[in-house]
């Protein structure tokens, strides 16, 4: 599985915006999309493209625990007006 995390931090909060398929083209794919939709937004996004066992964002903490710390959102748009 290949999953697609966005973080940035906002009023002190650590935020995740996660995604995964089993298709690496549809993770880019929406990767573009994620960008195109975060342009004007004046914040630092980062960017992480990881494979793991399933498409859980548990998962991916398990595989690095630095990943614990943030709050993981999987709809888009609540993302972004967050």
């Amino acid at each position: 599985m290949i999953q697609l995390v966005e973080l940035v931090t906002v009023d002190n909060e650590d935020l995740a915006y996660h995604y995964g398929s089993d298709n690496i083209d549809e993770v880019f794919e929406h990767e573009r999309f994620f960008n195109e939709l975060i342009k004007d937004i004046p914040l630092s996004f980062s960017s992480h493209i990881f494979a793991t066992e399933d498409a859980l964002f548990d998962s991916l903490c398990e595989k690095d625990p630095y990943f614990k710390q943030f709050i993981a959102y999987h709809d888009l748009k609540f993302f972004i007006k967050k």
